[in-house]
C-alpha cells in the first residue's frame, strides 16, 4: 500500500530530482568544512523549511487558481525542467571558507536560500496545489526525498561520480520531469492510442536533440 501512496511517489520524485543538483553538490563541499553532525542538523532544518514553505505556496494557489489551470502550469513547469536539465552547463562554484558562530543555522539558511525557487522545490508547490487533500503526504514526501538524495550526495557522491557519468544522472532525472508533465497532460486531455504515440516520438526527439546539440557544443568549446 505504501509504494502506491502519494507519499512514495513524491519521495522518490524529489529524490531522483534532486540527484546532481547544486544542492546535493553544495551539502558535499560542506562536508569540507564542518562537522558531519552540524552539516545534517542544518539540512534537516532547511529541508523541513523549504517543504514547508512549499506546500504553504501550494495550499494558497489551490484555493484561489482552477484544479486544471494549476495541472497546466504542473504540467509545463515538469516538462520545462525536464528539457533544461538536458542542457550541459560548466558551473563553478566558489566555496569560501568562513568561521561562523551557528554552523547548523547556517547551513540551513544557506540549503533553504539556495533551494528556493529550484526546480524541485516548484515541483513540490505544483504536487501540493494538484493534491489538496493530502499535502501532509506531499510535505513527508518531499522532505524525505530531499533529505535522502542529500545524504546519498554527502556519502556516496564521490563514489557515484567517479563510476557514473553526470550525463546519465542527468537523463534519468530529465526522463522523470517529462514523465509527470505528460501524465499532467493525459489528465486533461482525452487520450487516445494515436495521440499517446505521436506525444511519445516528438517528446523523445526534442529531448534527443537538445541533448546531443548542446553535448556538441560543450564537446567543441
Amino acid at each position: 500500500m505504501f509504494f502506491h501512496s502519494l507519499l512514495f511517489h513524491t519521495f522518490l520524485f524529489v529524490f531522483i530530482a534532486e540527484m546532481a543538483d547544486k544542492t546535493q553538490l553544495m551539502i558535499m563541499a560542506m562536508m569540507n568544512r564542518f562537522r558531519i553532525k552540524s552539516v545534517l542538523c542544518g539540512l534537516i532544518l532547511g529541508v523541513v523549511a523549504i517543504s514547508g514553505l512549499s506546500v504553504l505556496a501550494g495550499n494558497l494557489i489551490g484555493e484561489i487558481i482552477p484544479i486544471w489551470m494549476v495541472k497546466i502550469c504542473g504540467a509545463a513547469l515538469f516538462l520545462f525542467f525536464g528539457f533544461y536539465n538536458l542542457v550541459q552547463k560548466d558551473e563553478e562554484e566558489n566555496a569560501h571558507k568562513t568561521h561562523v558562530r551557528f554552523p547548523v543555522l547556517s547551513i540551513a539558511c544557506t540549503f533553504l536560500l539556495a533551494e528556493l525557487g529550484d526546480k524541485t522545490q516548484l515541483a513540490t508547490v505544483a504536487l501540493a496545489a494538484d493534491h489538496m487533500e493530502q499535502q501532509l503526504q506531499v510535505f513527508l514526501g518531499a522532505s524525505a526525498g530531499l533529505i535522502a538524495a542529500n545524504i546519498f550526495g554527502i556519502f556516496l557522491g564521490r563514489f557515484l561520480f567517479s563510476h557514473i557519468s553526470e550525463s546519465c544522472i542527468k537523463v534519468c532525472s530529465s526522463f522523470i520531469f517529462l514523465f509527470f508533465g505528460s501524465i499532467n497532460i493525459f489528465e486533461l486531455l482525452p487520450v487516445y492510442p494515436l495521440f499517446i504515440i505521436a506525444y511519445s516520438v516528438v517528446i523523445i526527439t526534442l529531448a534527443y536533440i537538445l541533448f546531443t546539440r548542446t553535448h556538441a557544443i560543450s564537446s567543441q568549446s
